[in-house]
């Protein structure tokens, strides 16, 4: 009788057990990554529709307090001028919409020192102006706010604006703030931009509910500051079909301070034909919408709002899109429920739910 005894060299694995360990491992992370990314995704989601949601109440208690929304800026047209002045590195145009609603979004601090700064949003106080709370690191517009970013947003939450960038901003040059803090949601104004269409008094311009301008702009010497925008009157389409606030993957045109770069507009500018309205429904042939619109591989320098006399550097990229998985864009409506819109989405349905007054019959979504 024999006993076969254990060789007292092999205390490990063999290479070929190893390697099948190591095949098992890898199995189980290939099956458990998507999983896991689908949980962190829908975690975004979530924190996205909750912020939107946030923004949302804002605007509606900055109503009931003041009895009109903001304007998407609260002094000058898309004209992107200022008190005679063309925009520039720091005069670019008014206050955003945004900066009406901080002491709705617990940021009243921030609030204050822009009013008591800039002598209550009065005539030449401009958002990038050395007097608004500071220059370099201090300055209003370095601020970044969380409210303001989408989880799954993949870029920065600030631009640096510097001579030769590539990224679509108004700023240019090097002034002491340069690293601009951005937002992910913008206001939806309607239908065109007022350089699209040709003029500010076009059908077609100021169609949303926060319009760019004013309905009491008059002579941009001698109106009050700073000027509001519509009333919950006007959304005659119905408050839960109609958006207030939309996604935006807009990175250099996107400055949270600044009225010109915190709205978009449901068609791009790059549209070589316009809507129309035809029997209560628009008729979209050979429109471009603006949702899910912005640089691909083989047109990289594609535009969706061209921001007038702003030039080059003071267009958008991107209009309403985001990084969620699948395309899906949140948006946020005017009784302020919360949804999403995919980006293949009928785009006569999407035109009828960014107007407040055009008189679609369009479902509630």
């Amino acid at each position: 009788m024999s006993f076969r005894t254990r060789d007292p060299r092999r205390t490990g694995f063999t290479l070929v057990e190893l390697l099948v360990v190591i095949a098992i491992i890898g199995t189980l992370v290939g099956l458990l990554l998507p999983a896991v990314q689908a949980a962190r995704e829908a975690a975004n989601r979530s924190s996205c529709v909750n912020k939107m949601k946030q923004l949302c109440l804002a605007l509606q208690n900055f109503h009931d307090t003041r009895k009109v929304l903001p304007a998407a800026i609260d002094r000058y047209s898309a004209t992107a001028t200022t008190f005679n002045t063309n925009a520039t590195a720091t005069s670019p145009a008014g206050f955003s919409w945004i900066v009406h609603i901080l002491p709705y979004m617990e940021e009243n601090n921030l609030y204050n020192i822009i009013a008591s700064n800039t002598n209550r949003f009065a005539r030449g106080a401009v958002p990038f102006g050395a007097n608004v709370l500071g220059v370099g690191s201090n300055h209003a517009s370095t601020q970044q706010l969380p409210g303001l970013l989408c989880p799954s947003y993949g870029g920065a939450g600030t631009v640096q604006m510097q001579v030769g960038s590539n990224l679509k901003s108004v700023l240019a040059g090097s002034p002491p703030y340069n690293q601009i803090a951005i937002t992910n949601y913008k206001a939806m104004t309607g239908i065109l931009t007022q350089s699209k269409a040709g003029s500010v008094t076009a059908p077609l311009t100021d169609n949303g509910v926060i319009t760019l301008r004013s309905p009491k702009t008059g002579n941009f010497d001698t109106d009050s500051l700073p000027q509001y925008g519509q009333t919950m009157a006007a959304v005659r389409d119905g408050t839960a079909k109609t958006i207030l606030v939309i996604e935006s993957r807009e990175a250099g045109n996107s400055a949270w301070i600044d009225g010109m770069q915190t709205f978009v507009v449901a068609v791009s500018d790059d549209s070589g034909a316009l809507p129309s309205l035809v029997g209560g429904a628009w008729a979209t042939n050979g429109v471009q919408s603006s949702l899910g619109y912005g640089p691909v591989a083989t047109a990289t320098g594609r535009v969706s709002m061209t921001l007038g006399s702003r030039g080059t550097l003071g267009n958008s990229a991107w209009g309403p899109s985001s990084d969620h998985a699948g395309g899906l864009v949140i948006t946020g409506y005017v009784d302020s429920h919360v949804s999403q819109v995919a980006n293949d989405i009928d785009p006569a349905v999407f035109f009828a739910i960014c107007t407040r007054d055009s008189g679609e019959a369009t479902a509630s979504e």
